[in-house]
């Protein structure tokens, strides 16, 4: 599997108590000599840097799991219509 290192965004929707947001995780896939290693730079709505006060830690699953899990998966590989 092509490992992606870099600066990436994922565009993703994060429900609140009050309201469903339209947020952009800007985010840095890198390595050391063990692991690779996920960094949140900021998470943006808007024009707006909301990374402050948020549980970093939730961005970095939704990046795991939903990036970095499938990334080498291709709906021809499996015959998806």
């Amino acid at each position: 599997m092509a490992k992606r290192y870099g600066q990436h965004q994922t565009e993703t929707q994060v429900d609140c108590e009050w309201a469903t947001l339209d947020v952009v995780i800007h985010w840095t896939f890198d390595c050391d000599d063990y692991q690779d290693i996920v960094s949140i730079e900021k998470i943006t709505v808007g024009d707006r840097d909301l990374r402050e006060g948020w549980n970093v830690a939730y961005f970095e699953d939704i990046i795991q799991e939903e990036v970095l899990a499938n990334e080498d998966y291709h709906w021809t590989d499996h015959g998806d219509i």
